[in-house]
């Protein structure tokens, strides 16, 4: 029976394989294995590896590959995100973990602080703008989401013209939102400009997937949020099953400007409270969101 069972699980780990990132046997813990050399897509086309991050390190992310967001920034979220904080951001056995936590932070010399003081509420973004940045393929980013009420974590990429277009000229993919106030739920998104619209009217589409069985919902366990993304669609998916298909043919003529057809970098943060967190629970904090890895898969030239 032991011998069976064995032969089983490696078939399963063979067929995770062929799409996509071959799946942790081990959902609850982090995924050591080297990463596949070459992945088939969900429409068949194989990929080969470009890069990774699979944070093995100790300490601070990798300053080649991230930089952090600072400030208040958007969305009237409670959080002061900062630099180089390991209190906040940190790399340990082979995890990254952003950690959310409620204090009294000193912010009254320091960047994006909106004229306070004092920060409520810390936590941590880093992005790889200007560092890492890519043009379709796939990327799949393994990760385990914190829970409280208010608490907002993301996995997401925004067009790298960002600085000379604005948003969401630019246009972002919300590979993975989760929001506490809704529990065992994550969300895919994805936003552009709108055609004839003013500057902030946005063309929007989203899915999200419920987890109802025990032991697994999205803050229990550890998935796989991918995004495959070509010249006429964008897929994105959670542990090789589709979320969300976002057809070129069917948005193109919603916006001034396509914006899926150029570079993007990507972002991994926790926000809380806000404009979609919303109340805060006193119990909510300290919270951790941890990633075990972010790979990026291209078709060869």
């Amino acid at each position: 029976m032991k011998r069976t069972a064995t032969i089983l699980a490696l078939v399963a780990l063979a067929l995770a394989a062929k799409s996509g990132s071959a799946l942790c046997a081990d959902k609850n813990k982090p995924d050591f294995s080297e990463p596949p050399k070459t992945i088939t897509t969900t429409d068949g086309r194989e990929m080969s590896f470009v890069w990774s991050d699979e944070f093995n390190g100790e300490g601070a992310p990798d300053p080649k590959s991230w930089s952090y967001e600072v400030g208040y920034l958007r969305n009237n979220e409670a959080q002061y995100y900062t630099k180089d904080r390991l209190e906040n951001v940190f790399q340990k056995d082979g995890v990254l973990t952003i950690k959310t936590l409620k204090e009294r932070y000193d912010i009254k010399n320091r960047p994006g602080n909106k004229g306070r003081e004092f920060a409520e509420y810390t936590s941590g973004a880093i992005e790889s703008l200007g560092k890492v940045e890519w043009l379709y393929g796939r990327v799949d980013v393994r990760a385990k989401l914190p829970k409280g009420k208010g608490i907002w974590p993301a996995i997401w990429m925004m067009g790298r013209n960002i600085n000379e277009v604005g948003w969401p000229r630019c246009g972002e993919i919300d590979i993975m939102e989760y929001v506490g106030h809704t529990p065992r739920t994550s969300h895919a998104t994805i936003h552009m400009q709108k055609k004839d619209g003013e500057r902030w009217q946005v063309v929007s589409k989203g899915r999200n997937k419920r987890f109802d069985a025990p032991g697994e919902a999205p803050e229990e366990r550890f998935y796989v949020y991918s995004l495959e993304w070509t010249k006429d669609k964008l897929l994105l998916l959670i542990d090789n099953e589709v979320v969300l298909e976002f057809n070129r043919s069917d948005e193109e003529s919603k916006t001034p400007v396509w914006p899926f057809d150029k570079p993007c970098y990507i972002i991994l943060n926790t926000a809380i409270g806000g404009a979609w967190g919303g109340e805060i629970a006193d119990d909510t904090c300290p919270t951790e969101f941890l990633i075990d890895y972010v790979r990026l898969y291209q078709e060869k030239e």
